[in-house]
């Protein structure tokens, strides 16, 4: 009797185990593994977590130019409408907590189900590592979604206006860093990703970015900004633009509120070499001041921006401000623009708070680190672009 027992408690611990083994198995099976690396001993960082499917490396030899841009939960609208505007590769580095990370499913299912997203689209992941952890998790992605194309597509704003807002410190440069580094090709567009490109820009650019940013020739490419009353349309070509600035509608970019860190001279001038019967051209814009912040086109191999500048704390403003020190010369191209939707007129309450927090608890380190950093890399080029101030 005592025999039996045993023998049937075996079986049953047997059957267990390989039950077990055949869940495990399939969960293994069932899911794809990304590795994740440690920036600034705070971000953990994952790449390629969605990859493009298409190179767009034509016949004509050319590199094509990638659009890096970034982007939390509340974008997720955004990032679908992207492709339609840029036919070209784009890099797209997005932050993730605890309570947004279901974007990554809504990303998988659009990269999934829309084929011109799944063209174009690099998804990047990073978050921020929990005070206790000594390395970074690796993240997992289901191999097939449980959701059907057809299910995800006939309910796809429910899917986006289930996943909550981000709410926290957005590191802003880090992920500038992330989607230039995650880019398939060499020549990147550092965009924010709420701006509305002018029609056809990435074809329009194309030869002229490849002769001036080979990788070797210190330059950047700048492209001029404006933005939109809300509720109107967004002009998307000069024409249209020009008609829309006449009636008081386009204005340029922040001319309200910090114009002194996005101003591009000469905009008369900009406009008469845009017009549809000359050729895209370039000319060059000397640094204007330690605050300016325009948007570049630069190669892979121009210097990325500081990781660790904290959020909301002139992130953009030291990105230019390096290449400036490391002697880059800046070029404003003609015919091209983008346009962001809303006149700013103040910071935000949040805005104001996070940027009170980080001058208060951050700023002191970084200014010392990034002063010590530019005169050791760059002692050469002080005097032509100033003192940089957090």
């Amino acid at each position: 009797m005592m025999k039996n027992s045993y023998a049937i408690f075996f079986i049953f611990l047997n059957v267990f185990i390989l039950l077990f083994l055949i869940i495990l198995l399939k969960n293994i099976l069932g899911r794809e593994y990304y590795f994740s690396e440690i920036l600034e001993n705070q971000y953990c960082v994952t790449y390629n977590y969605l990859e493009a499917t298409e190179s767009f490396r034509e016949s004509d030899g050319l590199e094509p130019i990638s659009l890096a841009t970034h982007a939390t939960s509340d974008m997720l609208k955004t990032l679908e409408n992207m492709p339609k505007m840029w036919n070209s590769p784009i890099s797209v580095a997005i932050f993730v907590d605890e309570k947004t990370q279901k974007s990554l499913d809504y990303l998988q299912n659009l990269h999934n189900c829309d084929k011109e997203f799944q063209r174009k689209m690099t998804i990047h992941v990073a978050f921020r590592k929990s005070a206790f952890q000594k390395r970074c998790p690796p993240l997992l992605r289901p191999k097939n979604s449980e959701t059907s194309c057809f299910e995800f597509l006939s309910h796809q704003k429910s899917y986006r206006d289930r996943i909550p807002s981000f709410f926290g410190l957005y590191p802003f440069g880090l992920m500038r860093n992330i989607a230039r580094k995650g880019a398939k090709s060499d020549i990147h567009f550092v965009m924010d990703s709420d701006m509305i490109v002018s029609e056809g820009m990435d074809q329009k650019i194309k030869r002229i970015a490849n002769q001036m940013l080979d990788g070797k020739l210190k330059n950047v490419i700048l492209v001029r900004r404006f933005e939109n009353v809300v509720g109107t349309e967004i002009p998307r070509n000069v024409k249209d633009l020009e008609e829309s600035m006449r009636n008081n509608i386009t204005f340029e970019f922040h001319h309200k509120y910090f114009f002194k860190g996005h101003k591009i001279p000469n905009l008369t001038f900009w406009r008469t070499q845009s017009q549809d019967n000359l050729p895209v051209s370039t000319w060059n814009e000397p640094y204007s001041n330690p605050d300016w912040e325009p948007q570049p086109i630069l190669h892979r191999n121009s210097p990325l921006g500081p990781d660790y500048v904290p959020s909301r704390v002139k992130t953009m403003c030291s990105v230019i401000y390096k290449l400036c020190r490391a002697g880059y010369n800046f070029h404003v191209i003609s015919h091209v623009f983008n346009v962001q939707e809303g006149i700013k007129l103040d910071n935000t309450v949040y805005g104001n708070a996070i940027a009170h927090h980080q001058y208060t608890y951050a700023r002191d380190k970084v200014q010392e680190r990034f002063t010590k950093e530019m005169d050791w890399k760059y002692p050469g080029t002080k005097e032509k672009c100033g003192h940089f101030v957090f």
